[in-house]
């Protein structure tokens, strides 16, 4: 579940491009972030990306690229952002499902050697100069091995235009370009309609295109011979998967921002839109952040103990992260206003990708190790850790998440240093402009590095701040398959009387960083005691869980936060704890 917004220059403030986009995925994923230095390359080099997929040779000479890297267990094909030296900005988002990403058989879709996933974004990262020739080279590609993923839209854009590129399972797919007067916004569902294939300017696409959904029977033309009413997403996607609530009601979400306006059908919403007002990076981020209603007023589906629970949320419970691409004349000028997991509570930071530098936190392996590791992750990779500077962000939004009321507060330091630091990056550009290119852009570099850490030692600062409560899992670790009970202390204190505990409301999870079907399932206890464990004269309460009902959604081998919430004496509590869990 992702979400993107695309503004055409002539509607964005700056002129130029600007694109949006949050990363949103289940489970226990999160983003690190490379420099990768581009080069030559000797012949006979192929890139290898997915065991059993495509191995595609190496290109000559490649640019240089800033690559968001995805890391989960069973490795990431397509939840990846870069940007290159050219001055291109992809991402992309889940197509849901596709009438050939159903087929299971892929040999009778003609996938050569497997297909292409990771190495199709990869390769338009590392070889294109502009994001026509991105699609270009993407055509390339999927003519020649074709796409092993059921649906996805793909965005490419440099500061003069932008493409959306929509793939499903096989070798069919349209790349079409953005007007420059319109905004797009892409949720899961194709988000390319109206195709005309003589319009080879503004349209890349197979011969067959048409062809193929007609035999398939997917397509019949209104007059015989006139393709004008073809609509791509409708010939190559179930009604069914563009009426899901949890795409469609960010569609309208995101449409009302942009436009003013509320569209009510589900099953068409509008593909490109005129914004009411110029957009500029601050109106596209505050765009991701936004809540729906259902999440207030019903919590999603419901339940009490979490807000962020509806994926029908734009800013989500499990946004790894979210950027905005302001996109400059000159690439090393170019900023990615990035915020790490939630947009409730974190941070849109100035990143320069093109200066080089990441900054301390948000890169722990190296380039050769996260190639490795990439589809055959390490599990202590995962470990909870806030030297990674994921977690510190994380962490306060799951708290939050688990007890609104701490909100406000962080409200008020989010506001203040986003007002601060608009201001030192004003102060910053005007600086790097009286520099030498080379100059300006380690000085840019500089100003990340230094940013970022005053960032995270503030919320670090905060995070110490909002964890009023303590609780510890009493067992060194859990396994993840055998059935045992364990006990669970939550420290009473002054202010806390652990005595006025509604056992009705506790429960006991990993957090959505961890794995959704936790929090919807959550342990209760089966049994609890008061005493004072920790001998300071303040009754404690021991709850006993069976362990099992957290562990089976633990990944072995990882150190995992914890969460335990529930109200005390009228009043929402939430603590944290770390738990090693094993085989």
């Amino acid at each position: 579940m992702c979400t993107t917004v695309i503004v055409g220059k002539a509607v964005s403030k700056t002129g130029r491009v600007i694109v949006g986009h949050n990363e949103d995925s289940g489970g226990r994923v999160f983003h690190q972030q490379f420099f990768v230095p581009g080069g030559k390359h000797a012949a006979g080099e192929v890139l290898v990306a997915e065991p059993g997929r495509a191995e595609v040779p190496e290109a000559d000479e490649t640019l240089a690229t800033y690559w968001s890297n995805m890391i989960q267990i069973d490795g990431s094909s397509f939840d990846q952002g870069y940007a290159n030296e050219a001055g291109l900005v992809i991402c992309s988002n889940g197509g849901g499902s596709s009438f050939d990403g159903d087929d299971p058989d892929e040999a009778s879709l003609g996938l050569k050697e497997g297909g292409v996933g990771f190495l199709l974004r990869r390769i338009m990262a590392e070889r294109a100069h502009t994001a026509r020739e991105a699609m270009e080279i993407a055509a390339k590609l999927l003519d020649e091995y074709g796409y092993f993923g059921s649906a996805r839209n793909y965005t490419v854009a440099d500061k003069n235009e932008a493409w959306c590129l929509n793939v499903v399972k096989g070798h069919h797919y349209v790349a079409k370009r953005i007007p420059d007067d319109k905004v797009m916004l892409i949720s899961n569902m194709l988000a390319i309609r109206h195709v005309d294939l003589n319009d080879h300017e503004n349209v890349i696409a197979p011969a067959d295109l048409i062809e193929y959904a007609i035999k398939k029977g997917r397509y019949t033309p209104k007059v015989p011979g006139d393709y004008s009413d073809f609509d791509f997403a409708m010939a190559y996607q179930s009604d069914e998967n563009r009426h899901a609530p949890t795409k469609s009601r960010r569609m309208r979400l995101g449409w009302w921002a942009i436009t003013g306006d509320y569209y009510k059908d589900e099953l068409h919403y509008p593909e490109l839109l005129a914004p009411a007002n110029p957009m500029g990076w601050e109106e596209v981020r505050d765009v991701l952040r936004l809540t729906c209603y259902e999440s207030y007023a019903t919590r999603g589906d419901g339940r009490e103990d979490a807000f962020h629970v509806s994926a029908r949320d734009i800013s989500r419970s499990q946004t790894r992260e979210s950027w905005v691409m302001d996109l400059a004349d000159d690439p090393i000028y170019n900023t990615m206003w990035r915020c790490t997991s939630y947009q409730d509570t974190g941070i849109y930071l100035p990143w320069f990708p093109m200066s080089g530098v990441i900054p301390e936190g948000y890169q722990w392996m190296t380039i050769e190790e996260a190639r490795r590791n990439h589809f055959h992750l390490e599990p202590h990779y995962l470990d909870y850790d806030l030297d990674k500077s994921y977690f510190i962000y994380a962490t306060i939004g799951e708290l939050t998440n688990f007890n609104r009321g701490l909100l406000p507060g962080i409200l008020r330091t989010q506001k203040k240093f986003e007002q601060k630091l608009l201001a030192d990056y004003e102060e910053a550009l005007t600086q790097a402009k009286t520099l030498d290119r080379e100059a300006a852009r380690r000085y840019l570099g500089e100003f990340t590095a230094r940013e970022c850490a005053l960032a995270d030692e503030t919320w670090e600062k905060m995070l110490k701040q909002i964890s009023l409560h303590t609780m510890s899992v009493e067992a060194e670790s859990l396994s993840v398959s055998r059935e045992a009970q364990v006990e669970v202390v939550l420290y009473g204190s002054a202010d806390f009387d652990v005595t006025g505990l509604d056992m009705e409301t506790v429960y006991w999870s990993l957090g959505f960083t961890g794995k959704k079907e936790s929090v919807n399932a959550p342990a209760r206890p089966i049994a609890h005691r008061f005493e004072d464990v920790d001998n300071d004269g303040i009754m404690d309460c021991v709850l006993t869980f069976n362990a099992h009902e957290v562990a089976q959604f633990a990944i072995a081998g990882s150190t995992i936060d914890t969460y335990l919430r529930g109200i005390c004496n009228c009043i929402r509590f939430v603590a944290m704890d770390t738990v090693e869990f094993t085989a």
